[in-house]
């Protein structure tokens, strides 16, 4: 048990009341109990301290991931370095490496869990990796200006996001696994290829900011998105006068 005696238990555990505490606390102070052999004793308190340290160490794990709330995440450093944000990869919530003429993430880059907002704009990326749903805590996700052709079905697994920007790419049509976004508030399609648009848009109806601008639309089908999404204001251009 020296390894356990190495460990410093100062102050309270975050997330664990004081009840708690002092029933743990009990646990590793065992007296002689009668009946028990003196190695039954020694082990019983071996146990109890594993549990105790267990119990103490685990809040402090929960707390380096998770979900910011806005004032938070709009605070936290932003880093803008792979290489500096992987030297400290707990400490990283919001990361922008837009503009470094990227085409692939490297597979360091998933150890960055605790990622809250992304930005690759403005790279040459010609698509995303599935493996993006790894970053479960995304609220915000930043990829335009690249060569992208089609949404990977791993980022709607994403259902924190809240902020989707996707404009300026070669996107041709989304995958109807887009009502899974659930909490998406902003999502930026801005000059794509768009032609493809899935009933299944009605199911995001958290979204107050549609951005379809330079992409051409008729006007029965600039009507049929707004009846999918009636609580979004959604920005187009002006109608085009297709098949006339």
């Amino acid at each position: 048990m020296r390894i356990l005696r190495s460990i410093p238990m100062t102050g309270p555990a975050p997330g664990l009341s004081k009840r708690t505490l002092r029933r743990l606390s009990g646990l590793s102070d065992l007296g002689p109990t009668p009946g028990l052999s003196q190695r039954t004793l020694r082990l019983r308190a071996g146990r109890s301290k594993i549990l105790l340290t267990i119990m103490l160490l685990l809040p402090a794990t929960i707390l380096r991931a998770q979900l910011l709330d806005a004032v938070a995440l709009d605070s936290v450093r932003t880093y803008r370095s792979l290489q500096r944000a992987l030297a400290e990869p707990d400490k990283v919530y919001r990361l922008d490496l837009s503009g470094q003429k990227l085409k692939e993430l490297p597979e360091a880059f998933y150890q960055l869990k605790n990622l809250n907002a992304l930005d690759l704009s403005n790279n040459k990326f010609k698509e995303l990796p599935e493996r993006v749903q790894e970053l479960k805590y995304l609220q915000e996700f930043r990829a335009s200006k690249n060569k992208l052709t089609d949404v990977p079905k791993g980022l709607c697994k994403l259902t924190h996001l809240k902020r989707l920007d996707l404009s300026r790419n070669a996107l041709t049509g989304l995958p109807r696994c887009v009502g899974a976004f659930k909490e998406l508030v902003s999502l930026d399609l801005w000059d794509n290829d768009l032609a493809d648009f899935p009933e299944e848009m009605a199911d995001m109806q958290a979204l107050r900011f549609l951005d379809l601008r330079a992409i051409q639309f008729d006007v029965p089908e600039m009507e049929h998105l707004q009846s999918l999404l009636p609580s979004t204001k959604i920005f187009f251009s002006q109608p085009c006068n297709c098949g006339m």
